[in-house]
């Protein structure tokens, strides 16, 4: 059994142990970025702790809770849901339809994503350890690791998805998002007038893509700034006004 890092802890209060953020995101993984979401948008009791030890599975986020450690963050909203009794969906359709749209988000889109954000890599490990590392070594680190990450997120790409040219997964990217606004609509958010747990899935993805360096630019800003997918850019901003009423920032604890 994992060794619990809040021992004196409040009943039914949700520890969220997660990487920092910094001025633009809550966290600067998307994971944790949908886990904060989901409880926010159920109006969760939660404290965030900005860490870097590892759940139980050597990854982050994971939380505690009534003493209890859970990781992963899909096996996470799967046991605030059940722990609360709380209500993702309205009926059995509506959440095999939002079932169906998160892994599309997951197993797909977000290794598009992925892969446009390698375009900008270097700029993204000067955000992440540039508190951290001598600024004689950052270029040379940025640069460094960027190669190396680059390589490494490819290779995954071409695994799950298949080899294709840039053009080619960008336009994918491209259909995935249409599609996601076909589904939208004309409605506030994905499934209906309140967020659901797949609008924290896209939040953690595609909006987390979109807003934690606005100054580094890739293919995700062109499609969310096109007029062709308006409906979408404004869905999303809505979900982050929504779900983070004071900032979608790490200014606050």
């Amino acid at each position: 059994m994992a060794r619990l890092q809040e021992p004196n802890f409040e009943k039914d209060v949700v520890y969220l142990f997660q990487f920092a953020g910094n001025d633009n995101v809550s966290s600067l993984s998307p994971y944790c970025v949908k886990v904060e979401a989901f409880c926010r948008v159920h109006n969760l009791k939660f404290e965030r702790r900005n860490t870097t030890a590892r759940g139980s599975n050597g990854l982050l986020p994971f939380i505690e809770l009534n003493g209890a450690q859970i990781s992963d963050s899909q096996l996470i909203l799967n046991k605030l849901t059940e722990h609360f009794q709380l209500k993702n969906y309205a009926d059995a359709h509506e959440e095999g339809l939002g079932y169906a749209l998160e892994r599309t988000i997951e197993n797909h889109t977000m290794h598009l994503i992925r892969f446009d954000m390698s375009r900008v890599l270097p700029q993204f490990i000067r955000v992440m350890i540039g508190a951290t590392c001598p600024g004689c070594l950052l270029p040379a680190v940025a640069c460094i690791g960027g190669w190396f990450m680059r390589r490494k997120m490819h290779g995954v790409v071409r695994t799950t998805i298949g080899a294709f040219s840039d053009a080619e997964y960008d336009d994918m990217l491209k259909s995935d998002l249409l599609q996601l606004q076909n589904v939208l609509g004309d409605k506030q958010f994905i499934m209906g007038s309140t967020p659901s747990k797949v609008d924290c899935t896209a939040l953690a993805h595609i909006g987390y893509a979109y807003y934690i360096m606005p100054q580094a630019r890739s293919r995700i800003h062109e499609l969310l700034e096109s007029k062709e997918l308006s409906s979408f850019k404004e869905y999303m901003d809505r979900v982050v006004a929504t779900a983070f009423p004071d900032g979608f920032n790490d200014n606050k604890k």
